[in-house]
């Protein structure tokens, strides 16, 4: 029990709970269904007895009827008609009177009520056909009525004259019946309702169970445990397809912790280098006095030490500005072509003084949708990549073409080629194939990682292929634009 109030507690309680409300919804729904079939047959038996009075009550009318066309009111027939006997301890529910215009009664049924003065009974329609009225005396006596308009004698010695005939069906048996059958039904349904809300609950209880699980393992997930799943097996397929997006969510999110913890280890590792150079050259040039042209080389090489810092920490900032997703990208649709003719204009000169000899292939009209500064730093960095590890002698080549619903950029060097072991993390932070000749050239390992987030950014992706001595090919796939 103490478990019991424990999980309600845990997972709510009416009306915040998922369970109470499927089992309101099922309750609700299920009186509905049997208040509507209730009503139905209610209204069923009502008219069916409705119809059973009427018929007797005119019937009745019909016979006098007949027995007054060729018998006075005072004849044996019309007061055995009026006095039919009953069977003992029979209440009796029919009655008729017979009375003259001016209200002098004829003829009577014993009992017939006197509170049910002729005004109460309508009249006759001008066809001459009766009208059925239902008639209320309080506290609970229900009467359905007809009166007729005829002519007959009141005698036999006497000539036909205007009489009027009431014949009127106590209800009153029929109406405590409805009564009762009401009574009972507002009953069962109550009944009903209160059976099915606790049904309904414990069904709906029963069959959050899974959900309830799924809770209990999600809980047990913290920072320390990301590699943790939740089993689907066993789960329904509405929870199933739940709890896959749920482990996509926490694989999404161990990659995103892994890559912070990454790079809070690649970032000390980086800086630790520098500052180590810069602080131990301070300690060095402060241990003993010293001339100034040693002070100045000191500072000269703090001075070089401090740059490299600052460039790292301007390339870290925006490598975490092109990570977000939701990163302002002014978008143009830009012409290719020229772009990237510009941007070899640019390297130009720095291929000359490499002896690397830099060419351009592009389809003609070949336009793309892009943002123009993000688009010409991450093809700079690619070619000056490229520029930086080919050889005097070499080539670079800067193509573009249109393929498979994208635009390729490609930038192919005939340099010394990357071991295929590196090409996984050719576009990770801080990774060198080289450690040593990247250093030497004053690299931070932070180029191509910019490049692909750049063009992830866009909504495309990167890929290279290279082998040892057989130079490198690198491409960019954008999105091709929409005509």
């Amino acid at each position: 029990m103490r478990i019991a109030l424990r999980r309600l507690r845990q997972y709510g309680l009416p009306p915040d709970s998922l369970a109470a409300w499927l089992a309101a919804a099922f309750a609700l729904t299920l009186v509905l269904i049997l208040l509507a079939a209730s009503i139905w047959i209610y209204w069923g038996l009502q008219q069916r007895m409705m119809q059973e009075d009427r018929e007797a009550v005119l019937r009745k009318l019909d016979v006098v009827t007949v027995l007054l066309r060729t018998h006075a009111a005072d004849s044996d027939a019309l007061r055995q008609e009026a006095y039919l006997p009953l069977p003992a301890n029979a209440p009796r529910n029919l009655f008729l009177r017979l009375s003259t215009a001016d209200g002098r009664v004829l003829l009577q049924t014993p009992g017939f009520n006197p509170a049910l003065d002729t005004h109460r009974f309508a009249a006759p329609m001008v066809s001459g056909h009766p009208v059925l009225s239902k008639l209320h005396i309080k506290p609970h006596l229900h009467f359905l009525s007809a009166m007729l308009r005829i002519r007959a004698r009141p005698t036999v010695a006497t000539p036909p004259q205007a009489l009027r005939l009431v014949v009127v069906l106590n209800r009153s048996t029929e109406a405590h019946i409805l009564a009762v059958y009401r009574i009972r039904l507002a009953g069962v349904l109550l009944v009903a309702l209160l059976i099915a809300a606790a049904a309904g609950y414990v069904i709906a209880w029963r069959g959050l169970r899974p959900l309830r699980r799924m809770a209990d393992s999600a809980r047990q997930i913290s920072a320390s445990n990301l590699h943790e799943r939740i089993d689907p097996r066993g789960l329904p397929n509405e929870l199933h397809a739940l709890a896959l997006a749920f482990n996509s969510t926490l694989q999404r999110l161990q990659e995103s912790f892994g890559r912070i913890s990454q790079f809070s280890t690649d970032i000390a590792h980086e800086l630790r280098t520098p500052i180590s150079n810069l602080w131990g050259e301070l300690e060095v040039t402060l241990g003993r006095p010293r001339e100034p042209a040693q002070y100045r080389e000191a500072l000269e090489s703090a001075v070089e030490e401090c740059a490299r810092l600052s460039q790292m920490i301007q390339a870290l900032l925006f490598l975490a500005q092109t990570e977000l997703p939701d990163a302002a990208l002014h978008m143009e649709r830009l012409d290719l072509g020229r772009e990237l003719a510009a941007l070899a204009e640019f390297f130009d000169a720095a291929a000359s003084e490499a002896g690397v000899r830099l060419q351009v292939r592009i389809e003609p009209s070949l336009t793309l949708h892009a943002d123009r500064v993000l688009l010409q730093r991450a093809v700079g960095n690619v070619v000056g990549n490229a520029l930086a590890h080919t050889p005097a002698g070499g080539s670079v080549v800067l193509s573009a073409r249109r393929m498979d619903g994208v635009v390729r950029i490609e930038v192919t060097d005939t340099g010394c080629g990357i071991a295929r072991e590196h090409l996984p993390h050719l576009f990770e932070r801080f990774y060198r194939a080289d450690p040593a000749r990247s250093r030497a050239r004053g690299g931070l390992g932070l180029g191509l990682a910019l490049v692909r987030n750049i063009v992830r950014l866009h909504g495309g992706d990167v890929g290279a292929d290279s082998a040892p001595g057989q130079g490198t090919r690198l491409w960019l796939d954008w999105p091709a634009p929409t005509v």
